[in-house]
């Protein structure tokens, strides 16, 4: 009875040293790690907002602070952080559709007397799927075999068919080509309406059509968001429309174009978390993005 009773506790003890000191990470054991990094949700897809648990245990002394100091984690967009017992979750937007790796992280902690101490975690990937999917089947060429025989008659027919076709379209081509230019000649050149202009009426249009209230606005955010890349494209010279709000945050440097960053942050969470935004809400962005076109059109204007 006695040796197992001493085996029984030799199995519980391995048991509790197994919970309370985790094993391999990823790319390495418990002794190279002292946080634990793992995203909760398995996979995501563009405009999910997921959580990543950094779990750990503060060493004796030391303490965290209430926004704790975090290395590695500049290029992601951090949306929260809360500190949890023995851990940290942070809430991070998913604005790619690349799959997100995740550096090794430096967590800072401090004592009484301002001395510092190190934590390390492990690296870790989410996979990040299309909003999309294509099945590649579904896009293969069925063969001209099962459609069209290949005896010599049928092939001559279908080449002469074709070429009388092509002569036909070449010549409407020409027609059309023709007339172009002779309209050209007769009207005189419309000048191209103004950036900012262009961007005032459109957003005078969809205003009138009615400023939504709740989840109904999906679809006035992505309008509102498209006016608004599309005008700071045209006055910063980049192509604004296909590029996402973090590519856009790394080129611009100016104060207005940073504020207007920070709105379409909030917009990009209607179009593709269905946050919810009131009535009120919605008018504050229109009068923002008319704020922002105004001072940054033309002096002279």
């Amino acid at each position: 009875m006695k040796r197992y009773f001493f085996l029984t506790i030799i199995v519980i003890s391995l048991f509790i040293i197994d919970c309370l000191i985790p094993c391999k990470i990823i790319a390495g054991n418990c002794a190279d790690y002292a946080v634990r990094a793992e995203f909760i949700q398995k996979k995501a897809v563009p405009g999910d907002i997921i959580t990543l648990r950094l779990s750990f245990e503060i060493p004796a002394g030391f303490k965290l602070s209430d926004n704790p100091e975090i290395k590695g984690l500049k290029d992601f967009d951090i949306l929260n952080k809360n500190n949890r017992a023995n851990g940290i979750e942070i809430d991070i937007f998913v604005d790619s559709m690349e799959d997100i790796n995740l550096p090794g992280l430096e967590i800072y902690v401090y004592d009484q007397d301002g001395k510092q101490k190190t934590l390390k975690s492990n690296p870790a990937v989410l996979a990040v799927e299309p909003l999309i999917k294509v099945k590649p089947a579904e896009n293969l060429l069925r063969p001209i075999k099962e459609l069209i025989s290949t005896e010599y008659g049928i092939k001559r027919i279908l080449l002469l068919v074709l070429a009388a076709v092509l002569i036909i379209l070449v010549i409407i081509a020409i027609y059309f080509i023709f007339k172009y230019h002779q309209r050209r000649k007769s009207d005189p050149e419309v000048p191209a309406q103004e950036p900012y202009l262009k961007a005032l009426n459109r957003i005078d249009e969809l205003v009138a059509q009615g400023i939504p209230d709740g989840r109904e606005g999906k679809a006035f955010c992505f309008i509102l968001s498209e006016i608004l890349r599309e005008y700071m494209g045209a006055i910063r010279n980049f192509n604004a429309l296909e590029m996402t709000t973090h590519e856009i945050a790394g080129l611009v440097k100016d104060k207005n174009d940073i504020q207007l960053l920070n709105l379409l942050k909030r917009i990009d969470l209607v179009k593709f978390a269905d946050a919810f935004m009131s009535k009120t809400a919605f008018e504050e962005q229109v009068s923002l993005s008319l704020e922002y076109i105004n001072q940054t059109k033309p002096k002279e204007v």
